[in-house]
């Protein structure tokens, strides 16, 4: 893992917090301070796999991610209608499914409630990548996580470049929203 930010705290206009990943090609909001980094894996037929995130835990438990992943053939979902059915299991309910597109990509996003947890969750196809926005807590936090929901979901943005890929193996995106780390927060 390589960690790109620890608890960055670089404020969008609306007092969020705007989480744009280093190396990704995404940025969300997200309303505490949060990290950014990269795991890279080594998969025995796919070769080395990386995969950006950004993400913070509240205190209550709260757990805000997104998470960009490459398309490989045969891991990634085909078509991304078919995993709230996938996410039916035995004591857990899946609702409010909206197959659409965002912000004129392939998405899904739908609700998860188990017996002590839930989750609201926006899955996103761009050419190269599958990005994942999910929102988790327990269930004494439904209230404060239904009330953050549509902000956090809705606040996915898809970072353009000029090949139009999602990034260039080793090198940063760069956009208006995304300074270089010292500028985003020179506490560290």
């Amino acid at each position: 893992m390589e960690m790109h930010r620890l608890q960055a705290t670089t404020k969008d206009p609306s007092g969020w917090y705007l989480a744009s990943s280093t190396y990704g090609s995404f940025s969300v909001l997200i309303p505490i301070p949060f990290n950014d980094f990269t795991v890279t894996d080594d998969d025995p037929k796919a070769g080395k796999i990386k995969t950006h995130t950004v993400g913070a835990r509240s205190s209550e438990g709260i757990k805000f991610s997104a998470t960009e992943t490459p398309i490989i053939e045969g891991k990634s979902p085909a078509d991304l209608a078919t995993l709230p059915q996938q996410m039916r299991k035995p004591g857990q309910t899946v609702s409010d499914i909206d197959v659409s597109l965002f912000a004129g990509y392939p998405s899904v996003s739908f609700s998860v409630k188990g017996p002590s947890t839930g989750a609201h969750m926006r899955y996103l196809k761009t050419r190269s990548s599958l990005i994942v926005v999910i929102l988790e807590y327990p269930l004494d936090q439904a209230k404060a996580a239904d009330g953050l929901k549509s902000t956090f979901l809705s606040s996915l943005k898809i970072k353009q470049t000029e090949s139009g890929g999602a990034t260039t193996e080793g090198q940063p995106i760069r956009s208006e929203t995304n300074r270089p780390p010292a500028a985003i927060d020179s506490r560290r």
